[in-house]
Order: C-alpha cells, then sequence, then structure tokens
C-alpha cells in the first residue's frame, strides 16, 4: 500500500454522533470523500437526512438515525443498525457534546443537575460510545473521541464542561492500552475556536463577530471550521494511524 492509500478510507463504516451539523457533519462528509460509508446519528431527523443525501452525493452509503445520546438506548441500537445495515463498524466517532442551555455557569454557582448534565453529555456519552463501538468492531477498529481545548486550559465559565472534557482524555488513554491488543486504536482530538451553532448561540455573535473578536488571538490568524477538525479525523481513522493510539491532537491554530 502507497502513502496515498493509506490515507484512504475504502470499505470502511463510521458513525459519526452529533454528526448533523458542524463539526460532525463536516467529519461524516471528509469519510466519505475519502471512501467509508458513513451512519450520522443526532437528535433532529431532517438534519441527519440532509448530511446522508451529501454522504450519497458522495457515491457512498449513508445511515440517517435520529436519537439523543443521553438515553441510554440510543447509541447500541444506533451500532446495531450500522452493523446490520451497513455491514461492520470500523470506525466510530463520538463528536456529540456542548452545552445544551448554552449558558455559562461558575463552577461556584453551577447547580448539581447542571453539573451532572454536562459530564454525561461530554464524558459519560463518550465512554459509552467508545465501550459499545468497540464491543463490536471484529478486525481492529477506530475510536475518535472529540473533546474541546477547554480540557487544556482553565475554562471560567465552563468549568464543568472543561473537566468533563479533561476525563475524556483520561479515558482516551486507557481505552488505548485496554483495547490495543484487539488492533483498536482510541484517539482525541481538541478542537479550538470554531465557529459553529453552538458558538453562535452561546456567544451571541455571528460569524464575521468572531473572526474580528477571536482571530487576533490565533497564531494562523482565523477561527477554525469543520474542514480543519475533519482533516484530523481522517488520519486517526485511516491505515496511515495504525501505530498511532492513546493520543490526543490539539486543532486550534496554534499551541495551547
Amino acid at each position: 500500500m502507497g502513502m496515498y492509500e493509506k490515507f484512504r478510507l475504502d470499505g470502511a463504516v463510521a458513525l459519526v454522533t452529533g454528526g448533523g451539523k458542524g463539526i460532525g457533519r463536516g467529519i461524516a462528509l471528509a469519510f466519505a470523500e475519502c471512501g467509508a460509508d458513513v451512519a450520522i446519528l443526532a437528535r433532529r431527523q431532517g438534519d441527519v437526512d440532509a448530511v446522508a443525501k451529501e454522504i450519497e452525493a458522495r457515491g457512498r452509503r449513508a445511515l440517517a438515525i435520529s436519537g439523543d445520546v443521553l438515553d441510554d438506548k440510543v447509541i447500541p441500537a444506533a451500532l446495531d443498525r450500522v452493523v446490520a445495515e451497513l455491514g461492520s463498524i470500523d470506525i466510530m466517532v463520538n463528536n456529540a457534546g456542548g452545552n445544551l442551555d448554552r449558558k455559562q455557569h461558575a463552577l461556584t454557582e453551577i447547580t448539581l443537575a447542571k453539573w451532572d448534565e454536562q459530564i454525561s453529555l461530554n464524558l459519560r456519552h463518550k465512554f459509552y460510545g467508545s465501550q459499545q463501538a468497540a464491543m463490536r468492531m471484529k478486525n481492529g477498529g477506530r475510536i475518535i473521541n472529540i473533546v474541546s481545548v477547554a480540557a487544556l486550559r482553565p475554562s471560567p465559565g465552563f468549568g464543568a464542561y472543561s473537566t468533563a472534557n479533561h476525563g475524556a482524555i483520561a479515558m482516551v488513554r486507557t481505552l488505548a492500552v485496554e483495547l490495543g491488543s484487539r488492533g483498536i486504536t482510541v484517539n482525541a482530538i481538541a478542537p479550538g475556536l470554531v465557529f459553529t451553532e453552538m458558538l453562535s448561540e452561546t456567544m451571541h455573535i455571528g460569524e464575521q463577530k468572531a473572526e474580528e473578536m477571536f482571530a487576533p488571538t490565533i497564531p494562523m490568524g482565523r477561527v477554525g471550521n469543520p474542514d480543519d477538525i475533519a482533516a484530523a479525523a481522517v488520519f486517526f481513522a485511516s491505515p496511515a494511524a495504525q501505530w498511532t493510539t492513546g493520543q490526543c491532537i490539539s486543532v486550534a491554530g496554534g499551541p495551547v
């Protein structure tokens, strides 16, 4: 296999949670362009249907699944559908996460209910998705968890989110050791500031304002986009990364 082919995903089957918009959509489409069949899971059926059509337009099979990853029945059921309808599960991307109420919560003021919600959405579901995917991977596999640079530095107002994502990195490292003998790699990607719907709703700004506010603070001089994160996901999912596991790469336009 030549080096170019090592970055192809031909014949692989992937599931991307939170795949209806933003970073998840970008990863799903990048996988399809590199040859994978892709299932997307998100809360809104209309969103996953739209992404599925984009995947099929790239000549790949798609499966659109609606469901909430906070419901423990959803991920196992989705994975079973992927295996039954697409033939296997080779790549699992636990991307769903964020902040449901789009508000900031200082750790000195956050309620236990909100804390539990953040841990569940940004850590618990990523553990469960990783575990359940590994149980269904027969001939090696790739597990990729999308976290955040908030895990790597103080994040006032987003402390629970930061804590959950930091925990996800620790989980990735341990799973990488536990699953290595089965040929399954486990890695994480920590995006920096990427303009998405969640960022817009949390900060109450549009894309132009985000560039004006944040681009001067980023060494590369711009806010990120989903394709920046998708490129790293393609690497981790590909044969080129067969000896790379237990890692967290920051894709943030500069060092973190």
